[in-house]
């Protein structure tokens, strides 16, 4: 997904005959353009819209991981628990 590139915006011509005192002056020309500028380009739909194999390999390995991490975390929390309860044991 790129970022659309900025447009030029040409100043708008003020007609010379206009009275200052008539009416409030307008909003400025162009303001339109500025939410243009962010607006993103969209894809092609005949593009591949699915993760390669390079995203499940790396799904993968994010599942993996995050199961060893919450093995550690339970492991750490039974020692820890363990520990609380034996140092609550000695002082009775």
């Amino acid at each position: 997904m790129t970022i659309k590139k900025i447009k030029p915006v040409k100043p708008a011509s003020a007609p010379a005959a206009a009275a200052p005192a008539a009416a409030p002056a307008a909003p400025a020309a162009g303001g339109a353009t500025i939410a243009d500028r962010f607006k993103l380009d969209v894809p092609a739909p005949s593009a591949k819209s699915g993760g390669g194999t390079v995203g499940k390999k790396a799904a993968m390995i994010a599942l993996v991981v995050g199961l060893v991490a919450l093995t550690v975390a339970g492991i750490l929390t039974i020692v820890l628990y363990q520990h609380w309860d034996y140092l609550c044991n000695q002082v009775a």
